[in-house]
């Protein structure tokens, strides 16, 4: 009896310390980003990019304009998220970035897949904005636990594309980054009303976004996996590459970049989500090495210019 208290206490204690530890090193501070080399203003009339942390995006012509993965909420925090603790969009931090970014009215939110970080914002910036939501089946659940109306809900198929404005995106089977290969899997069966843990935001597939409007055209490539061949139609000016948990370099560029033949690549998905927009960006503590990747794909990609974007200020997507 003795020794089997032995045995628990240490490995009890064992966890303990390993629960402190993992704590402090998600919360210690990591240094910044890369110097980013990108014009932060636009000329009026251009088709435009925000980046609004992650792998969201604001693409403007005119009065049209087309949200993907918003995630304005940044919560749960690192101990929240160690804990599972419910997370619910802050519909305060989602009004105040809308209003930030001159938003009163969008043609569509569109999202990626469905993991919290996301696609959490998602259906309450289509309430409030009038724009339908487009994506899975499992993002349609999303949207109705947001309580959009069926009217305002667009499911996606391969190759299908949604009419939003000046704006046609086009919906192209992807993968999720990493070798968990997109945790937590499966899909959202259910109309999804928040308050819920991060887990219950499942991946419902993923989606690789070709989006064409009066200037060019883009990709948006949110997570750092790739289906093989499924972008061997598509032809894109600029790339928005996550680029967080890639796992072959070489491979992930030739199957996206080359393959849609970008002249320039945006990366995003890189930045610590667990953070507020309003601190400091700073890296995601794993799986991203965000110099590293600069560094590599210039040197590979030397005719390709690969840069970051400044957090919520619009960026020229005319060639």
């Amino acid at each position: 009896m003795h020794t089997l208290r032995r045995i628990l206490f240490v490995a009890l204690t064992g966890i303990a310390l390993g629960a402190v530890a993992l704590v402090v090193w998600l919360h210690w501070p990591r240094p910044g980003p890369a110097p980013m080399d990108v014009a932060t203003t636009a000329a009026d009339g251009a088709t435009t990019v925000t980046w609004l942390g992650v792998s969201g995006a604001l693409l403007r012509k005119g009065d049209s304009a087309v949200m993907i993965d918003p995630f304005f909420t940044r919560r749960p925090d690192k101990l929240g998220l160690v804990l599972n603790r419910p997370v619910a969009p802050d519909e305060a931090r989602v009004r105040a970035w809308l209003k930030r970014l001159g938003v009163q009215r969008l043609d569509a939110v569109a999202v990626s897949h469905s993991h919290y970080d996301h696609a959490l914002d998602a259906g309450l910036v289509a309430r409030l904005t009038g724009a339908r939501l487009v994506g899975s089946a499992s993002t349609a659940n999303i949207g109705r636990g947001a309580g959009l109306p069926e009217s305002r809900i667009v499911t996606v198929a391969p190759g299908m594309a949604v009419d939003a404005g000046a704006f046609t995106l086009r919906f192209h089977p992807s993968r999720h980054a990493g070798a968990t290969g997109g945790r937590p899997r499966g899909t959202i069966d259910a109309p999804l009303t928040p308050p819920a843990t991060a887990l219950v935001y499942r991946l419902g597939g993923a989606w690789s976004i070709a989006v064409t409007h009066p200037d060019g055209s883009v990709l948006h490539h949110g997570s750092a996996g790739f289906e093989p061949g499924a972008l061997r139609a598509v032809r894109a000016d600029t790339v928005l590459l996550g680029v967080a948990m890639i796992d072959d370099l070489p491979r992930y560029l030739a199957a996206v970049v080359d393959t849609v033949d970008a002249d320039q690549v945006y990366a995003v998905h890189w930045d610590d989500f667990t953070r507020p927009l309003s601190a400091p960006l700073q890296p995601l503590p794993l799986g991203v090495d965000l110099p590293g990747f600069l560094s590599a794909a210039r040197a590979a990609r030397p005719g390709i210019r690969f840069a970051t974007l400044p957090l919520g200020q619009p960026v020229s997507l005319a060639r």
